[in-house]
């Protein structure tokens, strides 16, 4: 099983998505931990399984393989092994 680090940036922008969706959007806090769960549970399946999610690297020009998951309609976050 693989270890998960987060890092800095994926921190900060999920904290600023979470405020500008209760700020602006005013939505409920159960909608807001529905999406949160969603990451969550994404984010553990990728412990066992950390090549599910597609290599995206040509596609956004990047140097080494990466990865992207995602997330409702409008959200992903992108990963390296």
């Amino acid at each position: 099983m693989y270890e998960l680090r987060y890092s800095e940036s994926f921190q900060k922008s999920l904290k600023a998505t979470i405020s500008y969706w209760q700020q602006k959007l005013e939505l409920s806090d159960d909608k807001i931990s529905e999406f949160v769960s969603s990451i969550y549970k994404s984010t553990e399946a990728l412990k066992r399984y950390p090549y599910l999610a597609e290599n995206v690297a040509t596609k956004y020009g990047f140097n080494q393989p990466t990865y992207r998951v995602v997330i409702g309609k409008s959200y992903a976050f992108f990963y390296r092994v």
